[in-house]
């Protein structure tokens, strides 16, 4: 961001990223809300711990990712307040805060009647270019997903792309995670690497394909910064 302040407080309309996508979330049926925090932390907490003040039964807890080593590591951070909980998990991006609230919802319905362990929001780009694409298999449910500096050539041919937002069964994430490795262009731990993971293992991976693409825009520099503006 070319900035030293922490990526989920740059403002958009006046007000945090992270603020915009706790709202949403704010009143839905949720036991507890995992924030996982790394660069400049306390900054990020304090911010949070002030916005609480407003929602006081709103559950919020925080962790530390000590290592900035991939999506699936940042997870993993999560587990010692996660682990003992039954139910799903729902995994946010907080540098893609507009997401609605009726995708989640419908997302969730969407596992519940796949009766799948893991399901992944997708969308479909013109320009796909720098996001994971997803691969199905003959059923039509999500065999892997496949980064794109990890991509073929054909393979980044496909439009329908990985949003980053994924909803877990609890019990079965925390038993596969640990098989994620490092073994890819990033040499990092990817959490899209679960897909391929539960495939192996027999398990259905369900999708909810929103065509609303507008709402998992990620916000990566100043310039997409101000093109989220704009646009809100």
């Amino acid at each position: 961001m070319k900035s030293d302040i922490p990526k989920v407080l740059h403002e958009i309309a006046g007000k945090p990223m992270i603020l915009h996508l706790l709202e949403t979330l704010q009143g839905m049926d949720f036991k507890k809300t995992v924030i996982v925090v790394g660069y400049g932390k306390q900054e990020v907490i304090k911010t949070v711990e002030d916005w609480l003040v407003n929602y006081p039964t709103m559950n919020v807890e925080f962790c530390e990712q000590l290592e900035q080593n991939g999506t699936g590591d940042a997870v993993l951070s999560a587990k010692e307040y996660l682990k003992d909980d039954n139910g799903y998990l729902l995994v946010l991006l907080g540098d893609v805060p507009f997401i609605k609230r009726s995708t989640i919802e419908k997302a969730s319905e969407k596992i519940i009647s796949d009766e799948a362990l893991s399901l992944v929001m997708s969308t479909t780009l013109t320009n796909p270019t720098g996001y994971g694409r997803i691969y199905r298999n003959g059923n039509g449910y999500i065999k892997r997903i496949i980064e794109e500096k990890d991509a073929s050539v054909e393979e980044k041919k496909i439009s329908e792309i990985n949003t980053g937002v994924f909803i877990y069964d609890n019990v079965s994430l925390w038993h596969y995670i640990d098989h994620i490795s490092t073994n890819n262009a990033q040499q990092e731990y990817y959490l899209t690497d679960l897909i391929d993971i539960y495939n192996q293992n027999n398990k259905t991976v369900s999708s909810y394909l929103s065509e609303d693409s507008n709402q998992f825009r990620g916000i990566n520099s100043p310039e997409q910064l101000l093109e989220v503006e704009k646009s809100l």
